[in-house]
């Protein structure tokens, strides 16, 4: 008989049937107000973790959603921004050739650039404007900073413009400074050079280079750039003279033509 109790006490899962018997019994023969009390701690024990637990998963899930509608949020006001930006640039040159208009003695017809020449040999742009704003072949082209180049090509709404950095360009230019002549043409890379100009010229790094009016194409008086370099040339009767054009001709978006002559 002991050996009998003794293997069922050895048995876990005898332990545990008897375990939850005995618990059974007393949990009948206790006062109704305690079983309450005793159903009420189990149950907060076993359901406020859970409740925890799901406020949690609906907390991360909250934050995802929030974080996606600010990535949002920031992505709106970042094209905003750059779009604000883009109009305040363009609303200061616009202003700057408003004003560069008021002052020309010159018929100016304003125009956009709309492409650019795919000939690797021809330093070209597509304005849109042709002869229906009474272009024509050999209209000057400017900016308010100074000469752009020339209309080669004219069709009823838009034209062909050779700038002043293709190699077939020529502008005749004044030395403001010393009044001293000479051709302006494309050196290369972004420079200009000034040619012709004498040795006994005093024209000097500094200086401001202007069209002449000379050659029947520019007015007179348009920047074209200023001296960065003057050498007198060994064995030579010219000086080297190299121009930093006042243009940036690789950021060009609007531009004059002027109606010069016509």
């Amino acid at each position: 008989m002991f050996g009998f109790i003794l293997n069922l006490i050895r048995n876990r899962n005898f332990l545990w049937i008897a375990g939850i018997f005995l618990l059974s019994i007393i949990f009948i023969a206790i006062p109704l107000d305690i079983k309450t009390s005793i159903s009420t701690a189990v149950i907060n024990t076993l359901y406020f973790p859970l409740t925890a637990f799901d406020g949690f998963l609906n907390d991360i899930a909250t934050a995802k959603k929030q974080n996606i509608l600010l990535n949002q949020k920031l992505a709106e006001l970042s094209v905003q921004v750059a779009s604000f930006a883009e109009e305040r640039a363009e609303n200061a040159r616009l202003r700057k050739m408003l004003d560069f208009n008021i002052h020309m003695p010159y018929t100016l017809v304003p125009a956009k650039v709309i492409g650019i020449g795919n000939n690797p040999n021809a330093k070209s742009i597509l304005i849109n404007v042709g002869a229906n704003r009474g272009v024509r072949v050999n209209n000057p082209v400017v900016t308010a900073d100074g000469i752009v180049g020339k209309t080669i090509a004219v069709t009823q709404n838009s034209c062909m413009v050779q700038l002043l950095t293709d190699h077939n360009c020529r502008v005749s230019a004044i030395d403001q400074n010393t009044r001293t002549q000479g051709i302006i043409r494309w050196r290369g890379g972004k420079l200009l050079q000034m040619g012709e100009v004498p040795v006994e010229s005093q024209l000097a790094v500094g200086d401001t280079i202007v069209s002449s009016g000379f050659g029947g194409i520019f007015p007179p008086g348009i920047q074209v750039g200023t001296v960065v370099y003057a050498k007198n040339q060994t064995g030579s009767l010219f000086k080297e003279i190299l121009v930093k054009p006042a243009v940036q001709f690789w950021s060009l978006e609007e531009v004059f033509v002027i109606l010069y002559g016509q």
